[in-house]
């Protein structure tokens, strides 16, 4: 590993870390009609839109594990559905997609609602609680436009970063 790889992925790392830390500390990232935004999941798709397979896996199953931990549900869920995104993401930025906002707006536009959804219907739905609708309609869709609006600066910022530590 060259000194490049390991200052990205410090800096990764400590991105990783601020995120969980906004997230899980009630009040540093406020509610916006009823929904607290998931900073992980768009941070873990826009590393994954500069990274190889291995290490998208690897800071997506991180990124999972903190937001598993801070939304205090059942461990897992994010560290399995953000792995299987980041590999996903990072096979198709090598090999099909070009590297965009456009693409990463795209991106973050199908997966979000995607992995919010499914956790809605898992996690609420499945338990056969009342109103789910009414529920999701309250503090889902707010989460998920809270959540998409942070693709862009993490992919700024991560391209920024991308940019500046690839070997030549």
């Amino acid at each position: 590993m060259n000194r490049f790889n390991i200052v990205r992925y410090t800096a990764f790392s400590l991105e990783i870390l601020i995120c969980s830390v906004i997230q899980s500390v009630p009040g540093l990232s406020p509610e916006v009609f009823g929904g607290r935004p998931v900073l992980l999941l768009p941070l873990a798709v826009s590393i994954a839109i500069f990274e190889g397979e291995v290490p998208a896996i690897v800071f997506g199953v991180i990124s999972g594990l903190l937001a598993d931990a801070g939304y205090s549900g059942p461990m897992g869920y994010y560290s399995i559905m953000l792995a299987v995104l980041c590999f996903i993401v990072s096979v198709l930025m090598e090999n099909y997609i070009k590297t965009n906002l456009l693409t990463a707006m795209l991106i973050g536009t199908i997966s979000i609602p995607v992995i919010i959804f499914v956790q809605f219907l898992l996690f609420y739905v499945s338990m056969g609680y009342g109103d789910v609708w009414v529920y999701f309609a309250a503090h889902y869709i707010s989460r998920i436009i809270y959540t998409w609006a942070f693709v862009p600066v993490f992919y700024g910022i991560n391209r920024f970063i991308a940019a500046r530590t690839m070997a030549e």
